[in-house]
């Protein structure tokens, strides 16, 4: 019983720092236009950016949310995070610029598999009880 408390307090760990560093990206891509003019986006495509992750952070904390859209959601968000390391590589950003975007797309990810994963396993269960009950 502890370990699925300590399994269920990491899933929110994760799920919560996911949405909370795509609010926090969202808020400083918006306020910072100087900067992702720098990367080379138009504006109108910051304005889509902060949409989409606004959506995506909120969908992502939702209880009643399907798992595809979470998988949606998820890829997504590594679109975005693989796009702004290559943004910043292009745009010859320093290295410790480049190496703090690498961290936060390598921490994004392993937060997104492990919550995924524990969604999908949550969702075949809840499928194969509905199946089970469908036979008797």
């Amino acid at each position: 019983m502890e370990q699925k408390k300590q399994g269920k307090t990491l899933y929110w760990i994760a799920k919560g720092f996911i949405s909370f560093f795509m609010l926090f990206s969202a808020y400083f891509s918006y306020t910072h236009v100087e900067d992702l003019s720098k990367l080379g986006f138009p504006d109108y495509f910051r304005i889509e950016l902060v949409t989409a992750k606004l959506l995506g952070a909120i969908v992502l904390v939702l209880p009643f949310t399907p798992v595809r859209v979470k998988e949606w959601v998820y890829a997504g968000f590594m679109i975005e995070m693989i796009s702004a390391l290559i943004a910043h590589i292009c745009s010859g950003d320093p290295l410790s610029k480049i190496i703090f975007v690498a961290i936060d797309t390598v921490l994004i990810f392993l937060c997104m598999s492990y919550v995924s994963r524990k969604d999908l396993s949550e969702n075949k269960l809840f499928k194969s009880h509905d199946h089970e009950r469908n036979i008797l």
